[in-house]
């Protein structure tokens, strides 16, 4: 089997197909919470309740875990990964196990948390007497957040932050009709 690296285009394009079945997955969990909310208000359920939120919050993380860490074990591809003709294997090209895939996981929410750390930092910006300070944070973040989701498109060996982090690679895949 061939170790080509895909390119960004295809490997963005596989992300964005498997983040809308995710959103849909999410909002599939949160329409099985609300009917158990008081008043059938998410909002009042969720903003006051520490407690309550995390517990959904880590649900979330949960559910994405067991729908992108059970494909990767399982056959190396998400749905947008197969769509777009790509494989996560071990840098030595072996599938991924349960703990691998943890990691990779993990680690591949490293921009996605850049990205809400950089806008929570504007939004927050707006009325505070530091307002120019949160701003340049805020931009700084979401700029490293961008980084993150361009980089394989610099790196040497098209790695993402999170491939070099969790020793694995995307590999592109031939078509059916490059056979």
């Amino acid at each position: 089997m061939s170790m080509m690296s895909p390119g960004l285009f295809r490997r963005l394009a596989s992300g964005f197909y498997d983040a809308l079945i995710m959103v849909a997955i999410c909002m599939l969990a949160t329409l099985i919470i609300v009917p158990f909310a008081p008043g059938r208000d998410l909002h009042a359920f969720y903003a006051d309740q520490a407690t309550v939120k995390l517990v959904y919050q880590l649900g979330l993380l949960a559910l994405g875990f067991a729908f992108f860490g059970g494909f990767w074990i399982h056959g190396g591809q998400t749905i947008g990964m197969r769509a777009w003709k790509l494989r996560v294997v071990c840098m030595d090209g072996r599938p991924l196990g349960w703990h691998r895939a943890l990691v990779r996981y993990l680690c591949m929410l490293i921009p996605w948390l850049l990205l809400l750390l950089g806008c929570e930092f504007l939004i927050g910006a707006g009325g505070h007497p530091q307002a120019g300070i949160y701003s340049s944070m805020g931009i700084g973040i979401l700029m490293l957040s961008c980084l993150a989701f361009v980089w394989p498109a610099i790196d040497l060996q098209r790695l993402a932050w999170h491939d070099r982090l969790s020793s694995t690679r995307l590999i592109a895949l031939p078509s059916s009709h490059d056979h």
